[in-house]
């Protein structure tokens, strides 16, 4: 019975994400507003009081739109990694925010706190607006368990072969509605606006024909740069919405959405605009096509790009020579879904070759002059509380050897100097940013800069002189071009306009090269310092970032085009004149040019939030975090259980509950469900999971995650008493499982790797019903019999290794692995056998004490494009004497060898492989069916060797061999929740019998199937 515990959390487990990133070594603090709650750790006090600020300034003009309100809105601020961003948990109330300001290369530079508060309550006011329900029941899930038609008399029921898991969803918000909204937010902040990188996205996509269809623009699940255009198509639409048919329509069309009959956004729209999504996404489509062919016009007639060097790749960037001009160094992504992993690459202008230099970078980059040895910056997590944060490193080409400079810096886009001297980077610190330099060893650091309100830096670079650095400066919205000496003194504006320049470098004549959006295109121009004149150098369709120059005059730099950035090289004597009437034709105010306001927001003071001034803030008091909780979340359930086929239909509906909540930190959490059927078959479990500081343990640097779990069980059966010196007597029995489960699990080495340790107390009890003893009238009264009192000493480690993809889901690629040892001390009734005792039934028992080892690992190669072949091993032994088939391995059913059933092949020892071979049956499907988002499908065959024995092993001609098919088809449900389907067809090639309880048993020779709904593909 205890193997169907791990099925209850598979109907779950996707649905209710569980966190791995804790910090027990961290003191917490407190700040409370009017309307919010902020929780943050010692070194990200400032950005907690300006979020503070921030939020009860912005919450009544965002409420007012969408006329809801939501109760006290909890924050968490971290400044532990090097990672940006923002997380709404809308069914708790609870906003996550990375201090460190967003650097992307996607997006325009803004404010970042002023942009993602705003951001992302937005979030929560629009997405609680349209729930069909209180936000505590976000939720409703339909399941069903049917089971193997099982043909042992000792076993009650059957494995599962079908288990499903639906949600009906309270929430139905389209990706692009929500992401386009919450960067709409109020278009009077101008926290995020549709600035040039925003542009230049939709604007490529549009005048290549490569813009998200209306499903594409409905789900994530894509690369990086399709990821990306979901919120940038969703922003352009918002706007175009809220001009042309009035933004009160934002807030009536998500208020359409909670209604019950309402389950996608075209019914929305049918119910407000009279057009449904596919009239309003064409309309919007032809119109934004169109305008963009018409300001580009004269750009096409006067193209200055250069030439493009490597096409693949959507994120190619940081171009730079090498000494002798022959070669171009730069980062790229590849053939990888998403920016990160790239690597440093190679390009030989002579012989077009390129070649791998080396991998898992993503910064900036430098030659040490006059050597082969390059510095860079790169994420690590060796350290000793596991922050993700960049430092500095030293790569010797030749030798191939990479060295660590600094250690826990937060050091990135370092630039060298040109005597090879000293390294300039930048480095962050409770969401502001700051230049910093170090000897070339990385010794002897200090800092240059001393901003302290939120300031961010970029891109530093030295001066040819080597006497002051240049970099990317910005505070609001843009960014703007300035200079500091090496020394820390003298920090002073080189460009400073209402456009946003960046990426400054000198070439050997001392100008300055940089990019500027000047015309609302990224283009490349040079400045002459001495006489103050520009020149623009590109006149490009997508955009022109990170120049490079060499000695000759020649530039390379990172383009932008529909299909990602891109390195071009252009050479000196391919430069021209740009005349100002062939640029581009900016718009202000797009797309349409002219606001169709709500109008409430003049009730608000819009100039104290236009020109805020956050570097002073209400004097807040803070106080200790004590463990704020957020409220109990219900996910009611309706399954259909078949376990016991003599029920009646009304019998097999278990209806139940899931119950969440947890501290806002996640140091505390709780999982917990119930169901029961109208014959008392219950299903219960609770899990609680701690994990904050332990006694002696944290002190000593180990950071374990407990966790507590109950299990409680109950079936009901019909069976056969034996008795000694009597006949069997026939009584129904109710058989029940308890257990508890207390776990500790630690990280080792990396995060791939897990350790855990878990002990298991487990009871296994009969409840006998009453019956007359035979040849008698004394009626025996119920009786509760355990049959089974067993403790588990369990130690598994776990290694993942796979790869991170967009298809890795359906197709996994890597290796993964999993041993486990178990020491088991169980006392047990194998026979069935009692005793009389003063009256009363007594078990026979018997002591089983083992040691048991177990691995199972799975190893998924690419072949070609989206195809793959799959390994899977698993092999397991009891040691020592032999012990009854109740601890035996199982081999087949579900979670194992699908060509025979579950309980059809055990023993005390294990051994099974299965090699299968998938491939994509259709990919990019993009169809919609009502709530239902089709995007692929794929398809495996595979086979299967396997056997389970005890004692001796069998010879190799008694191995079990199978062969099966299965179809995979990934979906969205609800634009939210990802949906998996599978079926599984199944042939046993060995025929066998078995012998249990005087009967034989058939196996083999059949065609066996399976199928579910789930989360993922978890079989």
């Amino acid at each position: 019975m205890k193997k169907f515990i791990l099925l209850f959390f598979t109907l779950f487990a996707t649905a209710f994400p569980q966190f791995t990133e804790f910090h027990p070594e961290l003191n917490w603090y407190s700040l409370k507003g009017e309307h919010c709650v902020v929780h943050y750790h010692e070194g990200a006090e400032r950005t907690a009081r300006v979020i503070t600020k921030i939020f009860d300034e912005v919450w009544q003009p965002i409420t007012s739109l969408y006329e809801y309100e939501p109760e006290t809105v909890h924050f968490v601020i971290k400044d532990l990694d090097d990672y940006s961003n923002g997380a709404t948990y809308f069914f708790d109330n609870k906003i996550e925010i990375w201090a460190s300001a967003l650097d992307f290369d996607l997006r325009g530079a803004h404010n970042w706190l002023r942009n993602v508060i705003s951001h992302e309550f937005t979030h929560m006011v629009q997405i609680q607006a349209a729930m069909k329900a209180t936000r505590r029941v976000p939720a409703i899930y339909l399941q069903m368990l049917n089971y193997e038609d099982e043909r042992r008399p000792d076993i009650l029921y059957g494995f599962p072969n079908v288990i499903i898991s639906y949600p009906l969803a309270g929430i139905n918000m389209p990706a692009w509605f929500a992401e386009g909204t919450a960067q709409y937010m109020r278009k009077e902040f101008n926290y995020d606006n549709w600035d040039a990188h925003r542009d230049m996205i939709l604007r490529s996509y549009a005048l290549d024909g490569k813009m998200l269809t209306w499903n594409q623009m409905g789900v994530f699940e894509k690369t990086s740069l399709d990821n990306e255009s979901v919120y940038n198509s969703g922003f352009a639409l918002t706007r175009y919405l809220s001009q042309k048919y009035g933004e009160a329509k934002l807030r009536e069309v998500t208020k359409a959405l909670g209604k019950l009959k309402n389950f996608t956004i075209d019914a929305a729209f049918q119910d407000v605009l009279g057009k449904d999504g596919d009239e309003i996404y064409n309309e919007w489509k032809t119109f934004v096509t169109n305008d963009y062919r018409e300001r580009t016009n004269k750009i096409s007639e006067n193209l200055v790009t250069g030439s493009l060097i490597d096409s693949l790749g959507f994120g190619n960037f940081y171009a730079t020579f090498s000494s002798d001009g022959k070669k171009i160094y730069y980062i790229s992504n590849q053939l990888s879904d998403y920016f990160s992993p790239s690597s440093i690459y190679e390009y030989n202008l002579e012989t077009k070759e390129k070649k791998e230099i080396t991998s898992g970078i993503r910064s900036t980059f430098n030659f040490i002059p006059g050597t082969n040895k390059i510095i860079y910056a790169k994420l690590s997590e060796d350290n000793p509380n596991w922050y993700n944060v960049h430092d500095l490193y030293i790569y010797d080409v030749a030798a191939e050897d990479e060295k660590r400079l600094t250690n826990n810096l937060r050091a990135n886009q370092p630039a060298v100097s040109d005597d090879g001297k000293s390294i300039v980077f930048l480095f962050q610190k409770d969401g502001t940013a700051n230049l910093g330099m170090v000897d070339i060893d990385g010794k002897n650091f200090h800092q240059l800069t001393f901003f302290q309100n939120g300031e961010q830096v970029y891109n530093p670079k030295f001066s040819n002189d080597n006497s002051f650095i240049v970099f990317d400066y910005s505070y609001a919205n843009g960014r703007d071009i300035a200079k500091v000496n090496t020394d820390g003194s003298k920090f002073s504006f080189l460009l400073q306009t209402e456009n946003d320049e960046r990426n400054p470098v000198f070439d050997k004549e001392n100008n300055l090269i940089y990019a500027s959006d000047k015309t609302g295109i990224y283009n490349l121009y040079q400045l002459n310092t001495t006489t103050n004149e520009t020149k623009q150098l590109t006149n490009v369709l997508g955009g022109a970032f990170m120049p490079s120059v060499d000695e000759k005059g020649n530039i390379a730099y990172s383009g932008y085009t529909s299909s990602g950035y891109k390195i071009f090289l252009l050479k000196k004597g391919e430069l021209k004149n740009v005349l100002a009437e062939q640029s581009y034709v900016r718009k202000n105010n797009p797309p349409i040019g002219e606001d169709n306001p709500n109008g409430d927001i003049t009730r608000f003071d819009l100039n104290k939030l236009k020109f805020y001034n956050d570097n002073e803030t209400p004097a807040y008091k803070p106080e200790k975090y004590s463990g704020a909780f957020s409220k109990l979340t219900f996910f009611p359930f309706l399954r259909y259980d078949n376990y016991n086929t003599s029920n009646k239909f009304t019998e097999k509906l278990k209806p139940g509950v899931y119950v969440t909540s947890s501290d806002m930190l996640n140091r505390y959490s709780l999982f917990a469900g119930a169901s029961i059927n109208s014959r008392f078959e219950r299903d219960l479990f609770m899990t609680f999971e701690y994990r904050n500081k332990l006694p002696i343990i944290s002190a000593i640097g180990l950071k374990p995650e407990m966790s507590l779990e109950l299990f409680n069980i109950s079936r009901k059966a019909n069976v056969d008493i034996n008795i000694e010196d009597l006949p069997s007597i026939k009584t129904d029995v109710t058989y029940s499982l308890f257990e508890v489960d207390v776990a500790a699990k630690h990280r080792i080495f990396s995060r791939s790797h897990m350790l855990e340790f878990r002990y298991a107390y487990s009871r296994y009890t009969a409840t006998i019903g009453s019956f007359i003893f035979p040849g008698t009238t004394d009626l025996y009264p119920t009786n509760y019999d355990t049959y089974l009192i067993g403790s588990n000493f369990q130690l598994k480690y776990n290694f993942d290794a796979k790869k991170v993809y967009i298809d890795s889901d359906i197709n996994p690629i890597g290796t993964d692995l999993e041993l486990k040892y178990n020491y088991e001390l169980n006392r047990f009734n194998p026979d069935g056998n009692y005793q009389v005792e003063d009256g009363v039934l007594k078990p026979l028992y018997r002591k089983f004490d083992y040691h048991k080892l177990e691995i199972l690992t799975n190893g998924h190669v690419s072949l070609f494009k989206h195809h793959s072949l799959s390994l899977k091993v698993r092999a397991g032994s009891i040691l020592g004497p032999s012990v009854p088939d109740f601890f035996d391995f199982y081999l087949g059913g579900l979670v194992g060898m699908k060509a025979y059933p579950f309980y059809a092949i055990n023993g005390n020892e294990i051994l099974w492989m299965n090699l299968a071979y998938r491939f994509p049956l259709w990919r990019n499907i993009d169809t919609r069916i009502g709530y239902l988002y089709v995007d692929k499908m794929f398809v495996s065959v595979y086979g299967d060797m396997g056997n389970a024995w005890t004692g001796k092993i069998p010879a190799g001609k008694t191995f079990k061999k199978g062969a099966g098919a299965e179809l995979r088809i990934a979906l969205n449900s609800f634009y939210l929740f990802p949906t998996s389907v599978f079926f599984n067809a199944n042939y046993g090639f060995d025929k066998f019998t078995k012998d249990v309880r005087d009967e034989t048993v058939k196996y083999g020779g059949e065609w066996r199937f399976y199928g579910g709904i789930l989360f993922g593909f978890d079989f």
